[in-house]
């Protein structure tokens, strides 16, 4: 609301993207999960990246595809992480 109220709707996607980002850090903990913090850190640059693309007064479709890609190949990324480790493990115990 406040970005969109002073004018500045390019503003709103690298917010998300550093909020969401932030929320993956009490989940790492929670979940005991350290590698969480490698999305969280990457979304969250995600965000300064999309301001420093905004600055360049370049439109708000580029910083939406910016911040956009920054945070779908991060996630993208985390998955394929997760689900490459946890065929690992299973072939490791199916071994044992």
């Amino acid at each position: 609301m406040v970005c969109a109220r002073a004018g500045v709707p390019g503003l709103i996607p690298p917010l998300v993207a550093v909020v969401v980002g932030l929320h993956f850090l009490p989940l790492a903990a929670v979940c005991e999960q350290p590698r969480l913090r490698v999305p969280a850190a990457l979304l969250v640059g995600a965000g300064p990246a999309g301001v420093a693309v905004w600055l360049t007064d370049s439109p708000d479709t580029t910083v939406r595809l910016v911040v956009g890609l920054l945070c779908a190949l991060s996630l993208w990324g985390m998955a394929i992480w997760t689900v490459t480790a946890t065929a690992s493990a299973t072939r490791q115990g199916v071994r044992e």
